[in-house]
């Protein structure tokens, strides 16, 4: 089922970067980078190739911008929501760990990541990206592991298996007999 973003009418306002970058995303979730080309994307939002041109100077820009994005996305903003939520770094811990496969969007988000993650595979600037990201979200799991009272040598083990554990719930699909989910968080997280 497609979550194809409505084609644009004559009535509708003329598309932004942020609309050519969301259709973007909903490609590369799709079908990986090599489906993140301009016809499509132009027949997908009901417009002319010309008016991706007008917002980027080629296939390249959109990339970058999609970059970008992605680490405004995957690190503060999720971050911050969070955040909002409690102060208590166990409880943030256990809400992160709670993310993947939780909503539509959380769902979407993990395809994206992981079409990413392949893209980063052959690419050094998706290779940068995907680094900044692990970097920034490492040292945040670390400073809420140490916040706990683990020392930093242990803090960041912890954080790197936290942070592994969490990308593989996104990834690994179990069914009722091998599902474990309710008890990651306190193997992960308890002390």
């Amino acid at each position: 089922m497609s979550t194809a973003s409505p084609r644009r009418t004559a009535a509708s306002p003329s598309l932004d970067t942020a609309a050519w970058i969301d259709a973007a995303f909903e490609m590369l979730a799709e079908g990986g980078i090599d489906a993140v080309r301009v016809d499509p994307l132009a027949k997908r939002l009901g417009v002319t190739r010309g008016s991706f041109y007008w917002h980027f100077k080629d296939r390249e820009a959109l990339h970058q911008a999609m970059l970008k994005e992605w680490r405004k996305r995957a690190s503060y903003q999720i971050g911050s929501r969070i955040e909002s939520r409690t102060s208590a770094p166990d409880e943030r811990l256990k809400q992160t760990l709670a993310l993947p496969n939780s909503t539509p969007r959380s769902k979407r988000a993990a395809a994206i990541e992981l079409a990413i993650r392949l893209w980063a595979q052959r690419d050094a600037n998706a290779a940068k990206a995907v680094q900044h990201i692990d970097r920034v979200r490492l040292k945040y799991y670390a400073q809420l592991f140490g916040e706990m009272g683990l020392a930093q040598p242990e803090a960041r083990k912890r954080a790197f298996m936290f942070y592994a554990t969490l990308l593989a719930r996104a990834y690994v699909i179990t069914d009722a007999d091998t599902d474990v989910s309710a008890d990651l968080a306190a193997l992960l997280v308890d002390p």
